[in-house]
């Protein structure tokens, strides 16, 4: 707890970290990307995270960066496939190494080559569906938080604003005490993605989760976030502590789902709507989609509207 007051004061005195091995490599092809480039800080973080992990990888090999092969960025890979990884990561990968090793190339510090010889895979639209718990799973989750903790009160109001509006992890996260008119029962999103603000009508259980979270555990700081971290010094809780709050909960439910984090009761909400006959309209509306296709990828999965389709009677017709 000292460790993290004094960092925050900006006093604390840690070793530095050890310098990878491709270090210098590393810091020179993001250099490059900058300046000659000239692209995005935020692809540039992106590129340099995914080859320094390459590298690091390579590096248990101790070999030189002469000794780099095509073989060895497949077996990469394969090797992170194994461990869960989607095909949009494996490609975001793939462009990130041909990325670096046409630099690496030009630097001569590998065999030419390898770049062109790194294939992304292929990307379908929609092709990956939205997992969630099933809504009788997320009634569950939601009767178990019992108790008058501090951590308990922030996460039965949490798990109520993912669950019966949808939120995004940064939704939830910058909401300010101020968002709230208690007056007129409404509060107000800032929306992520689609960006604006939003205004919804507050359903009553999720306001008194709130307001007894604010008056019995909320921390009394100048911080105006809504929901903080539970030690000091306080601050808008992130995406960790939130993955944590879903994941933590769904396991102790024993609720079987492959995607546990705040993501997942996002998707178990729209399915439900959809279920409940709601509109895709309807639907993206509460979650604020921008785009009417990023609700479409619901129907894929509301299997029983698509059993009845299958079931129905032609007639005679075939």
């Amino acid at each position: 707890m000292a460790k993290k007051w004094l960092r925050f004061a900006g006093v604390l005195k840690e070793a530095a970290a050890p310098r990878l091995q491709f270090a210098d490599e590393i810091d020179e092809f993001a250099r490059w990307m900058t300046e000659e480039k000239g692209a995005a800080a935020l692809t540039v973080r992106s590129h340099r995270s995914k080859t320094a992990q390459f590298l690091k990888w390579f590096a248990e090999r101790r070999r030189s960066l002469g000794d780099v092969g095509l073989r060895d960025v497949d077996k990469f890979l394969v090797f992170k496939g194994t461990s869960g990884w989607s095909r949009k990561s494996a490609r975001g990968y793939a462009d990130a190494l041909r990325a670096f090793f046409r630099y690496a190339e030009q630097r001569n510090w590998c065999k030419p080559g390898i770049a062109d010889g790194i294939l992304s895979p292929r990307l379908y639209v929609h092709e990956g569906l939205p997992e969630g718990p099933r809504w009788k799973d997320v009634q569950r989750l939601l009767e178990d938080v019992e108790g008058n903790s501090i951590a308990v009160l922030r996460a039965r109001a949490v798990l109520l604003l993912l669950t019966v509006y949808g939120l995004r992890s940064g939704e939830i996260s910058r909401l300010l005490l101020s968002d709230f008119d208690w007056r007129q029962e409404t509060f107000t999103v800032n929306h992520s993605k689609r960006g604006g603000v939003q205004t919804y009508p507050l359903q009553r259980e999720v306001g008194e989760a709130i307001l007894e979270y604010v008056r019995k555990a909320r921390p009394r700081t100048s911080c105006r976030n809504l929901f903080l971290t539970l030690h000091p010094p306080y601050r808008a809780i992130g995406y960790t502590s939130l993955w944590r709050i879903t994941s933590t909960r769904i396991d102790a439910a024993g609720i079987q789902c492959r995607r546990r984090g705040p993501h997942s009761l996002r998707h178990a909400c729209a399915t439900h709507l959809l279920e409940q006959g709601a509109s895709l309209k309807e639907i993206g509306d509460l979650l604020g989609h921008r785009d009417s296709n990023s609700t479409r990828i619901y129907a894929k999965v509301h299997l029983p509207q698509l059993r009845r389709v299958a079931d129905f009677d032609l007639g005679g017709l075939l």
